[in-house]
């Protein structure tokens, strides 16, 4: 199973660095390698805000469509649709999730997320995934940018 985790990155940092997710990344695993650091601690707060099992639950719960079940077993969030399963969990402030493929997570997961907040940030764990899981949409120059899910190899 690929594993994944996705963070809440805060509005302003995220219209910056949205096209900059390469610097992101390495930010975000220099502070996964070293989080006792003052001065990535900091940066790390200012960045991202931790993700709450209540928010998550709550939404999905109210999100969900007819071909869509939800069900929780502890503290973790089991999403499932037909032979498509997912499994969630809320730890140290990160939704991390894990998948048979990522593309479980775009058609099932991802929607389901957009509308709790618009810039979340995704890394793969196993893999060498990372991106956006929704494009900005720029209104001054009408237009939509879209970036995916790709990999840093």
């Amino acid at each position: 199973m690929y594993e994944y985790s996705i963070y809440w990155i805060e509005k302003e940092v995220a219209k910056n660095y949205f096209h900059k997710s390469d610097i992101l990344l390495r930010f975000l695993k220099e502070y996964e390698a070293e989080p006792d650091r003052n001065d990535l601690k900091s940066q790390y707060t200012y960045i991202a805000r931790d993700i709450q099992y209540h928010e998550i639950i709550s939404h999905l719960n109210n999100r969900t469509e007819k071909n869509i079940t939800i069900y929780t077993v502890g503290q973790a969030i089991y999403i499932r649709r037909k032979d498509q399963s997912i499994r969630l969990q809320v730890e140290n402030g990160l939704l991390n999730f894990q998948c048979h493929h990522l593309q479980e997570a775009v058609l099932i997961l991802f929607p389901m997320l957009q509308d709790i907040h618009p810039f979340l940030f995704v890394k793969g764990r196993n893999v060498s995934n990372y991106g956006w899981i929704s494009p900005i949409i720029q209104q001054k120059n009408i237009h939509k940018v879209r970036q995916v899910l790709y990999s840093y190899h």
